[in-house]
Parts: structure tokens; sequence; C-alpha cells
């Protein structure tokens, strides 16, 4: 991604997608570029991208200070931690990439009206073509939508009018990251968030992945 302008691009697949775009991050935290990760998917392992580096015999301390992730449980929360500080963020960490997890998983709830869903929506991309304009480019990574709102699963083609590029990846991957559970929360306490809660940014760490809530700083 840093040697293409800079662009929204989309990547989608089946759930291995998540391990391929880990593997893009662990490759630009080896050339020691800073990546941040906006994770709605609950899927960033800081496990698997450490392994890569043991493999290859580099240290992950040093290289994965340079990656900082933000976990988020609510769609209101993506909200926040992408609209409200996430440019802010890239500038101090003089990043280039920003990478974007399963950015619509979150809409299957009924606390996230229609209208919030649609204004939303024109945020981040109005949030994502910012960062373009700063020379910063956006990995959007999602499997397929399946939900208990049924309905809500036309807007993966929302997709589309956020992003520059799409690439499509079907072939299955044996190792894949193990989906977390959300923070042990249930819904019932997911849909007592509101728009100001975000989700922490802070260093990817060789060991255990940041679990708790926060903002960006």
């Amino acid at each position: 991604m840093e040697t293409s302008p800079p662009a929204i691009n989309f990547l989608h697949g089946n759930y291995g997608i998540y391990h391929t775009a880990m593997l893009v991050a662990a490759e630009l935290l080896r050339k020691k570029e800073p990546v941040v990760i906006v994770d709605a998917a609950n899927t960033t392992d800081p496990f698997f991208i450490a392994g890569i580096f043991k493999t290859a015999g580099l240290e992950p301390e040093e290289l994965m200070q340079r990656g900082f992730i933000s976990r988020c449980y609510t769609f209101y929360q993506v909200d926040v931690t992408i609209t409200d500080g996430l440019a802010g963020f890239m500038k101090k960490k003089n990043a280039k990439t920003v990478m974007v997890f399963g950015l619509l998983d979150l809409i299957d709830d009924e606390q996230v009206s229609i209208p919030d869903l649609h204004d939303i929506l024109a945020r981040i991309k109005q949030t994502f073509d910012q960062l373009k304009m700063e020379k910063i480019s956006t990995l959007l990574v999602s499997t397929p939508l399946h939900f208990q709102l049924k309905d809500r699963e036309e807007y993966f083609n929302a997709f589309k009018g956020i992003s520059d590029v799409t690439y499509r990846i079907d072939k299955e991957y044996h190792h894949s990251p193990a989906r977390r559970g959300r923070n042990g929360k249930t819904d019932s306490d997911r849909n007592k968030a509101h728009r100001q809660g975000t989700g922490t940014v802070g260093k990817l760490p060789p060991g255990a992945p940041k679990r708790a809530a926060g903002a960006l700083r």
C-alpha cells in the first residue's frame, strides 16, 4: 500500500481474509512503518503477528511498538473512533496506513437506527476522504455479512460507495484468527453504550491484546 497512491481499499472474502490483512500489517511493521487498526470484528491477533517476526528471526518487541489497535464493541464506538480523532492520531504517530476490520459487523443491532446508520456512514466516508487527501491509505477488511436483522445484510454494498478499489479473495485458509467474544459483554450491555464511547488505541504488544474501552489518544 505504501508504494501506491493513497486510496480507500476494500478487501473481502471468507474469514481467512483477516489473516491476509494481518500479513499486510506485519510486512508494514517489518519495514518500520506505523500501522493503526480499528477492529470492529475483534479479530486482530498480536500473537500471530509476533509469530511471523519470530519465524523470520526478527525481534517482535521493537517492531510491534509501531502498531496500534482500537477495539470497538458497538457501531457508535466505530463512529467516534474513526470520525473523532483518527486523523489527528494518524498524524501524531506519523502513520500512513489505517486498517478497519469489520466496519459494518456491529450494525446488526436494533439500537442502531437506520437514520443513524446513514449519518454515521456519511461521516466515515468523509473521514476516509480526508485521510486520502493527507496521503493516508485506508484498508477496509470484511467477510460477508450474516445478521439476525437480515435486511441489514444489504448494507454490504455500502463498501462499494466508500472504497476506491475492491479486492476479493475466495481461497480458504487453514490458519485463521480465532474469533473472540465481545469483551464478555451481553447484547444488553452493548446496547447501553452510546456515541461517546470509543475503543482503546494502544500499542500492539507481543503478549496479550488490549481489550479495555477508552479514547483515541
